[in-house]
């Protein structure tokens, strides 16, 4: 087990799949410490309102603990990498937490393109050859890593436009081809053939329009054409937007996506709905993503189940079924922690009695809280940073 691995793999939660404009992303705000425990708490608090379900069971204290923690290392890590902490994009993604609810992120095709609003950020400026650190990548703010370098992903390429000389490796401007069969050793940009004619040759992939579709039904007179709609044939099996190819009809016509509640008999649904067990249904709240319950065979609902986080600091009565402080671990003989046997020590009994280091082992090491705490467990404290031994 090496922290590399923990990071880019449980941590992963914490770059979070949310569309975060950059909007001018000014002096630090909010301290590592303070996004920590606002981003923990704002999370654990949707955990509780959106009612996810895990297969061990959710608990509030442990909530707090296990993003905390995950929290915490991830930032020390980041700093030993050099990345630095943005305090206002970390205030801007707390907000965004909120205003997710019990939804799902949808991503507006239409919207202005917005750069991203980075938590963490390193010190390569654009053109410059970058990586990823822990799960983030190490361009500046508002930059992003592709293929290497660090690129704006909102600036346009200033491709030629129609009648302007271009070079076919590299294209032309939307709705424009570079033509280099007409004139191969001084080819221009040509507009792309419109709805009824004809598509350009194989050895251009059949190109047409932006929207539009080659019919090669007839491949001796290939012929660009709208996609078709619902209740219309679909020849090639593609259709327009919100629709898809029934290709079991007689002939293959064009239906509907179905909906809430609908069949999916060929596994799509519209978004954001998902597929499941041959229904449309609801997606999982994404916010539920965020947090991984309680590890199976330890019982949640000792400790408070988190069903309101109004109560006691820290959101549930600790000391509901079970001790004081121990998120609701059961102690045996004890006084801090799970099981009474030292979190430095290999034994056969499940976790160990720091009931910190304990939930920060199990979130990624199940077995360590179900079957017994080997060696593995033990080296796990050092190296994925939940303690020292």
């Amino acid at each position: 087990m090496h922290s590399s691995a923990h990071v880019s793999g449980s941590l992963a939660f914490l770059t979070l799949s949310l569309s975060l404009g950059l909007g001018g992303c000014k002096e630090e705000k909010t301290g590592v410490t303070e996004f920590v425990d606002g981003f923990s708490r704002r999370v654990c608090d949707a955990v509780v309102e959106c009612d996810c379900e895990y297969p061990g069971g959710t608990n509030y204290d442990h909530c707090l603990q296990q993003l905390g923690v995950g929290s915490s290392t991830l930032a020390e890590l980041n700093e030993v990498e050099g990345l630095r902490f943005d305090g206002e994009c970390a205030d801007r993604q707390i907000s965004e937490v909120g205003r997710l609810g019990c939804g799902v992120f949808m991503a507006d095709p239409d919207a202005e393109c917005e750069r991203p609003c980075k938590v963490w950020i390193g010190p390569m400026e654009k053109g410059a050859t970058c990586t990823t650190v822990n799960g983030f990548d190490n361009c500046h703010q508002g930059l992003t890593c592709d293929n290497g370098v660090c690129v704006d992903p909102c600036e346009e390429p200033d491709l030629p436009a129609i009648g302007e000389p271009c070079a076919p490796q590299f294209g032309c401007e939307e709705s424009a081809w570079c033509n280099d069969v007409a004139t191969p050793l001084l080819p221009v940009c040509a507009a792309l053939p419109g709805a009824g004619e004809a598509c350009l040759a194989a050895e251009q992939g059949y190109a047409c329009d932006v929207d539009l579709m080659c019919d090669t039904s007839d491949l001796d007179a290939p012929v660009c054409m709208a996609l078709p709609g619902v209740g219309e044939e679909c020849p090639i099996g593609t259709c327009a937007a919100d629709s898809y190819c029934d290709v079991a009809a007689a002939p293959p016509s064009c239906v509907a996506l179905p909906g809430l509640g609908d069949l999916c008999a060929q596994g799509i649904c519209t978004a954001p709905n998902l597929c499941e067990g041959g229904l449309c249904v609801e997606p999982r709240p994404q916010v539920c993503g965020l947090y991984s319950g309680v590890p199976e065979g330890l019982d949640p609902t000792e400790g408070g189940t988190g069903g309101d986080p109004t109560v006691g600091e820290t959101g549930v009565d600790p000391t509901v079924g079970g001790t004081e402080g121990t998120g609701g671990f059961e102690t045996d003989g004890g006084e801090t922690g799970v099981g009474g046997n030292s979190c430095c020590v290999a034994n056969d009994t499940p976790a160990c009695e720091d009931i910190a280091v304990a939930t920060c082992i199990c979130e990624f090491e199940t077995a360590c809280c179900t079957d017994a705490w080997t060696q593995d467990c033990v080296n796990a404290v050092t190296e994925l940073g939940c303690g020292g031994c």
